[in-house]
């Protein structure tokens, strides 16, 4: 009889593991709710899917939530006695059809305080885009090893307009993507750009003219790495990753952004305002294109 007990016990107990969560598995029931995930190619791709809100505002839950996810991504948090490795390829998507990842959230008031980085993990992250990614969406854009445009995919940078800079490496990884005089352009005008544009000056890999053919397209690249070890994926993220911003960089923009935040906050209410307090309305969806919106925000 007590043996029958401890098999039904160890039964029990192995259904329970199967059924329970892997650490970057999350959905509506963990942490916030702003991401969820779908494994797939048996659990070697990740497809993370944003949502939070009508922008997918970088708030302090999207941040609280994929702080969580990257780190449970790291060697050093993954359980010893998984069962699951940890995936291959990390895709980043939103059913949003504006917004991918918008910026961070103003009311907050807490410059660099998004303080993210895809360095730490072994996993290749992919961003698939077919929304706004500016602000800290194009932030944490620029640190994926990889990212695709959907025809709806706006990207850009709207710090300067408001007397600030992207903070986590958002500077020094544009610059290696476009260039110091094309990074110069977009970052200085706070110019915000479409996906085909993004695509021609690499600031996205490629850009497709439908949701579907971006699902289709980034599906295919991570089946298809999905295939090779882990190993060598991670082996050449690292060495690729080798002229990234060093730490000490990261610090010194954080420094500036702190430094220049007594008059940044100067234009916060008026950005706040226009945005009729960071919705998707006309002044949102714009992402000052329009020198028309430039002069409403800066000529006070």
């Amino acid at each position: 009889m007590l043996k029958r007990s401890v098999q039904l016990l160890s039964a029990a107990l192995a259904v329970s593991a199967t059924s329970s969560p892997l650490p970057w598995q999350k959905n509506g029931t963990f942490g916030y709710g702003t991401l969820s995930t779908t494994r797939s190619n048996n659990g070697s791709t990740l497809r993370v899917n944003i949502q939070n809100g009508p922008i997918n505002l970088y708030d302090a839950k999207l941040s609280t939530d994929m702080t969580a996810l990257l780190n449970s991504l790291k060697p050093a948090n993954i359980p010893s006695n998984t069962t699951h490795p940890p995936p291959k390829v990390v895709v980043f998507s939103s059913d949003n059809p504006d917004f991918w990842i918008g910026h961070y959230d103003i009311n907050l008031i807490l410059p660099g305080g998004t303080n993210l980085s895809t360095n730490e993990t072994n996993a290749l992250f992919a961003s698939a885009i077919n929304g706004h990614a500016t602000g800290s969406g194009n932030e944490f854009l620029v640190q994926c090893d990889m990212a695709f445009a959907g025809p709806n995919a706006v990207v850009g940078s709207l710090e300067g307009a408001v007397g600030g800079l992207q903070g986590n490496g958002g500077i020094q990884y544009l610059v290696r993507k476009l260039g110091m005089a094309k990074a110069a352009e977009y970052l200085l005008a706070a110019t915000s750009i479409g996906a085909q544009e993004a695509a021609a000056v690499g600031w996205v890999n490629h850009a497709y003219s439908s949701a579907e053919e971006l699902r289709e397209a980034v599906d295919a690249l991570a089946y298809r790495l999905s295939l090779f070890t882990a190993g060598s994926l991670n082996g050449t993220k690292t060495a690729i990753r080798a002229w990234g911003p060093s730490p000490e960089q990261s610090d010194a923009d954080i420094a500036t952004i702190l430094r220049l935040f007594p008059e940044e906050i100067e234009h916060l209410p008026r950005l706040i305002e226009l945005s009729d307090n960071q919705t998707a309305n006309a002044f949102e969806l714009g992402a000052l294109r329009d020198i028309k919106d430039v002069e409403e925000l800066v000529i006070q």
